[in-house]
């Protein structure tokens, strides 16, 4: 038996040598190399092919039609075969098929900077037309109707989005007159723009002005040796501007055409000018003008006025609370008094004796000082200061209601 088994194997082995030799040498095999861009679809007239094989259907995708038609469409990179079996079953057709990808074109290109840059769109490609949909900034709807112009196939369908209004910002202002000795118990030193020293450590961020910079100021000012001029709190939304003018305007007449005269008017005072914006994390930046101006009759022409100008601008970045210190702004006033007695002065030699002269010079430093703060986290601050203080209230009554305290 096991004879027998061995023999009919080696029987059917023999035969199916003999068949494979057979169809090899009678078979008519015609090779052919197609190359097919990513995407591309090929079509190849067959005839009357009955089986179609495919090495590896992720790389193509094969539809038979009418028996006689073969599509091809690349689907991915690589590189795969195509065996085409007819009804004559001598005849062979294999097809060796490459797939790359084909360069992106500018609009490609451009496509796929939106996507990345913009998320906020959706874009569907379309045979005729792309159609770009989603709701955008109005800066980045610009930038879009800018690339949307160069592609008329490009349909948008994008709204802008309403601007969402920056944080309210609140800029506390000191604007004061300092005699120059005087100002250096401040610590002030700096050139030009300077944040303050924080004097007193224990001050919390909330404090426009560290407690002990605030009472220097207080005890110059009751001693005459400093003078406030101005102490404005303006409020701005980021980006906007916030102006403060307290003075007065004094009337210029001026002759125009035929003899006419006319009267404009300048103005005079002290004038701010700031224009905040919020940085997030990295603080607020200020834009800072301030000018004080005064006139000054001493140097009248025809009867119209000067005017004496002290001007400061400067673009500032600080925390919010912080203190900011512009100064350098000297003004020097030099006077000279004479006192002397009624003819006895004219005496050729003793009238030196009855006369005496006095000469003063004072020197004075404008400051300005500015504090800026989000309007939010003052109004927090107040909330807890408000709540500190009902419940010290609160408290006295309690303690008082039961003797703990008296005269409370």
């Amino acid at each position: 038996m096991p004879i027998f088994f061995s023999l009919a194997r080696l029987l059917a082995t023999i035969f199916l040598l003999a068949a494979y030799s057979h169809v090899s040498v009678a078979s008519s095999v015609r090779e052919q190399a197609i190359q097919l861009k990513l995407g591309e679809v090929h079509v190849i007239d067959v005839g009357d092919v009955s089986d179609v094989i495919v090495g590896n259907e992720e790389l193509l995708s094969v539809q038979l039609v009418d028996q006689e038609l073969l599509v091809i469409k690349a689907l991915k990179n690589g590189h795969t075969e195509l065996l085409l079996r007819y009804q004559d079953k001598n005849k062979l057709h294999r097809i060796s098929i490459s797939i790359a990808s084909l360069a992106p074109t500018n609009e490609q290109v451009q496509l796929a900077w939106l996507s990345e840059h913009m998320p906020e769109l959706s874009i569907s490609e379309h045979e005729n037309f792309v159609l770009i949909s989603g709701s955008l900034s109005k800066s980045k709807y610009e930038l879009l109707k800018q690339q949307s112009a160069l592609h008329k196939h490009w349909l948008l369908q994008v709204s802008v989005e309403p601007e969402k209004q920056g944080r309210m910002i609140e800029l506390e202002v000191k604007i004061l007159e300092v005699k120059r000795q005087y100002a250096r118990q401040l610590g002030i030193r700096w050139p030009g723009s300077y944040t303050g020293p924080q004097i007193s450590e224990s001050a919390e961020n909330w404090i426009t002005l560290p407690v002990e910079i605030q009472s220097t100021l207080n005890l110059l000012e009751q001693s005459g040796h400093a003078r406030i001029l101005a102490e404005p709190k303006l409020v701005a939304a980021s980006g906007q501007q916030a102006e403060f003018l307290v003075g007065g305007e004094f009337p210029i007449p001026q002759v125009v055409g035929q003899g006419l005269q006319d009267v404009s008017f300048r103005e005079y005072g002290i004038a701010l000018d700031m224009a905040p914006v919020d940085l997030g994390q990295k603080g607020i930046s200020t834009s800072i003008k301030a000018e004080i101006s005064t006139i000054d009759p001493a140097t009248s022409v025809n009867g119209i006025p000067g005017m004496l100008t002290r001007r400061v601008s400067s673009s500032i970045t600080a925390a919010s609370g912080e203190l900011i210190v512009l100064s350098g702004l000297l003004s020097q006033e030099q006077s000279t008094q004479a006192d002397l007695f009624p003819f006895l002065n004219q005496l050729p030699i003793l009238g030196g004796l009855f006369r005496s002269k006095q000469f003063r010079s004072a020197e004075t430093e404008l400051l300005v000082i500015v504090s800026p703060q989000f309007k939010d986290d003052i109004d927090q601050h107040n909330v807890r200061i408000e709540n500190a203080q009902a419940a010290i209230d609160d408290f006295r009554m309690q303690a008082s209601c039961v003797g703990l305290i008296d005269g409370l």
